[in-house]
């Protein structure tokens, strides 16, 4: 049995922001608690955004690395065809990336810029076309 550790920690990741991002939680603990322990639960807080932020990015990181590779193949094996889901799934990812960019300014977007209009073109040219695999 293969475990994605990946997809283990981002799932684990949800349920804990889930938790702690209620509201009603947080009131409650700031009702009941001390200074040292509010202290201590932002602390927790702020630990849990921060693991939010970086799988956020790591995926962007992801998205990116497969829009480049796709966009090789497209490149350099021009007699390889692509189906219509595969080309459907490299735009997927495209759009999360182009979200993520637009939510987080500080990261670097330029590093697929070009890759993305040659995908989108040559997937144009395939809906004109009808070359899908």
């Amino acid at each position: 049995m293969v475990i994605d550790i990946n997809a283990l920690v981002a799932g684990v990741v949800t349920i804990i922001v889930a938790i702690f991002g209620s509201t009603g939680f947080w009131q409650w603990v700031s009702n009941n608690s001390s200074k040292s322990i509010k202290k201590a639960i932002e602390a927790i807080r702020s630990e849990i955004d921060n693991m939010k932020k970086n799988e956020d990015e790591k995926e962007a990181r992801c998205s990116r690395r497969r829009i480049l590779r796709f966009n090789d193949e497209l490149l350099n094996q021009r007699d390889l065809k692509h189906s219509k889901e595969m080309f459907d799934d490299v735009i997927d990812d495209i759009n999360q990336y182009r979200a993520y960019c637009r939510a987080n300014p500080d990261f670097l977007n330029s590093k697929c810029t070009l890759a993305i209009e040659n995908v989108e073109r040559v997937y144009r040219k395939c809906m004109q076309n009808g070359t899908f695999l």
